[in-house]
């Protein structure tokens, strides 16, 4: 998959939510540092992601002598909670959850439900005239010495959005988009029908916080209707069936971030 700049003259539908991949950490001035593992290794993980559920099995071993005892946290990034409630995921300061939970975050540790913590960064934003939250959630994890600890956590990507005009960022290679999908776009700009999309953003970079690479990493991309067209970063990328796309690698580091894009045509009178 190239990169390739697409006219801005075609108006899409954009939304995006984001997510990432869990990091120990330790309580700093300001809240959640994230720290790299001397001796926990991040063995496997198995990342399915859709528009309606993102769900992420992790096995972790410890390969020291001793337990280790730390705080393991999954941060969020920063959300725009508006007045009005167009936010994502359409949250307002009045309906925001008291857990914070505004993605509804599940997390299991060796198949036991693990309850955890959240810390909420709040900022006013004069730009936008609204408050931005970064959320954090964090709980104490002990690993025992040289054993696997098997961490499954689930939450909905809330994807929602508003209009836009134009491909942001796929000047730099955002999301991959190759020849063949460029032109299935141009095409239906000479019809009556447009494009639009939703973007699930991953933050994948914290696996590397763990000794070592990933040992087995398997992405499975979701489509919710065969007609979608998919696209992001990513080499090895196997088409599956009509909705699923597989990428698996062995003693992966991740250096960049996902970005995944769907786009699906629609009418204008519709």
């Amino acid at each position: 998959m190239r990169p390739v700049f697409l006219a801005s003259c075609l108006a899409l539908f954009a939304a995006s939510t984001a997510s990432a991949n869990d990091s120990t950490a330790a309580f700093g001035v300001g809240g959640l540092v994230f720290t790299k593992s001397e001796h926990i290794v991040m063995q496997a993980e198995d990342l399915f992601i859709s528009k309606d559920k993102i769900r992420v099995a992790y096995q972790f071993y410890n390969s020291s002598d001793k337990p280790i005892t730390t705080r393991v946290a999954f941060p969020l990034p920063e959300v725009i909670l508006e007045a009005d409630g167009s936010s994502i995921p359409y949250y307002t300061e009045e309906t925001l959850p008291k857990d914070k939970n505004i993605l509804k975050f599940s997390v299991t540790i060796d198949g036991k439900k693990q309850p955890f913590e959240s810390e909420d960064k709040k900022r006013f934003d004069k730009d936008v005239q609204a408050y931005a939250h970064k959320i954090t959630h964090h709980w104490m994890q002990t690993f025992p010495a040289k054993k696997i600890v098997s961490v499954v956590h689930e939450y909905t990507p809330g994807v929602g959005g508003s209009v836009e005009y134009g491909m942001q960022d796929e000047a730099s290679g955002k999301f991959c988009i190759d020849q063949d999908l460029q032109s299935w776009m141009k095409q239906l700009e000479k019809t009556n029908y447009k494009v639009s999309t939703d973007v699930i953003e991953y933050i994948l970079t914290t696996g590397a916080n763990w000794k070592g690479p990933i040992g087995k990493f398997k992405l499975t991309v979701k489509k919710s209707d065969p007609n979608e067209k998919l696209s992001f970063c990513g080499s090895g990328v196997k088409k599956i069936d009509a909705r699923t796309f597989v990428m698996e690698k062995t003693n992966f580091t991740p250096t960049k971030d996902l970005h995944i894009l769907y786009l699906k045509p629609y009418s204008l009178g519709s």
